[in-house]
């Protein structure tokens, strides 16, 4: 069986790499393409036309107009973050999956629009580009197997130089723009995968916003659990872009546990483990992961083929319950104070 994608908006750069899975895909066609806002994109319908051997036919500048003509199995869309709600509730009633790119919403409200928005045999999937990193899911394996024992502490640092390209809506506050929302996402989701869903008790965030700016370029957040404290920081102010040069400090998590350790920031080792009987430390090299998890394209394949529910970062239910951490600390960094986490 083939099955029919689309993609609208390129508000999200990711999305001509998403696209281009699809079109790489042997069971996947890429039907439709649709950018509503290029004035505000910082991917590129022009190219993704071009990347995946599309026509003139094939390109629209309504969403709903191209949902109708093209009839897709599922649309990938890259609205940004403020929009992500009003496009879901726009899809939905095309009996289509629904692909938003991370992170799932500008707000909770807006995320429980989503959940509401979706008919019930229907997917609505997030996309953390992250999750088809083998070095995510090897961390994964590592806790589950009881490496380092029950966690205690996360730490997460993410971000880069700048949200490129400068002067995108990135830097609109009414657009969901800030790094906060752009990458506090990964550090709550991720951890709270790592958790076993486990949520924090409470929330004290603080962010900083530059004199001539009107969103964050670093964020700070303290989560607290039964058993201790995790910190998750933000920052647009790396030296370097991560994905060129890694930058010092390094992007990553540490895990720390009650029998261990495990680092994805030593930039000799993909995952680093230490544990009270090897109080030294090893390196652990990256899984070699089932192919579903090659790509976007690849994971949606293998659940619409096998009648099986997106798990983890890919399940919009989890990424809800996850985005609570986000949703609290926008809260505690405005009002200034900790605050019971917001349901």
């Amino acid at each position: 069986m083939t099955w029919r994608f689309a993609g609208a908006n390129f508000d999200q750069m990711h999305m001509n790499t998403n696209l281009q899975w699809v079109h790489d895909h042997p069971d996947a066609e890429l039907v439709g393409v649709c950018d509503e806002t290029p004035e505000t994109s910082t991917g590129s319908l022009e190219q993704a036309m071009t990347d995946c051997e599309l026509s003139e036919k094939d390109r629209f500048d309504d969403v709903e107009r191209m949902l109708s003509k093209t009839a897709p199995d599922v649309v990938i869309a890259g609205p940004h973050n403020a929009n992500h709600a009003a496009f879901v509730e726009r899809a939905a009633p095309h009996d289509v999956h629904v692909v938003i790119e991370k992170p799932m919403a500008g707000s909770l409200a807006d995320a429980d629009r989503m959940l509401d928005a979706m008919p019930a045999d229907r997917h609505l999937v997030i996309n953390w580009p992250v999750l088809w990193h083998p070095v995510k899911h090897t961390v994964k394996r590592l806790v589950e197997e009881g490496t380092i024992g029950p966690i205690t502490e996360v730490q997460y640092y993410g971000g880069n130089a700048g949200a490129p390209p400068d002067g995108s809506w990135f830097y609109d506050v009414d657009a969901g723009g800030g790094s906060l929302l752009d990458y506090l996402g990964y550090g709550a989701t991720f951890s709270t995968w790592y958790r076993d869903g486990d949520l924090p008790e409470s929330v004290t965030a603080e962010t900083y916003v530059p004199p001539e700016q009107e969103v964050d370029v670093q964020s700070s957040t303290i989560c607290r659990y039964e058993g201790g404290l995790s910190t998750l920081q933000t920052t647009w102010r790396m030296l370097t872009n991560p994905w060129e040069t890694e930058p010092q400090p390094a992007k990553g998590y540490e895990l720390v546990g009650e029998k261990g350790s495990i680092s994805t920031r030593d930039r000799a080792a993909p995952v680093r483990v230490t544990t009270v009987d090897h109080p030294d430390g090893y390196t652990v090299e990256a899984d070699d992961l089932p192919e579903r998890y090659r790509n976007l394209a690849y994971y949606l394949i293998y659940c619409l083929e096998n009648g099986v529910e997106p798990e983890g970062p890919a399940n919009a239910g989890f990424c809800r319950e996850a985005h609570r951490i986000v949703e609290t600390a926008r809260r505690s960094a405005r009002a200034g104070t900790t605050l019971e986490l917001v349901d």
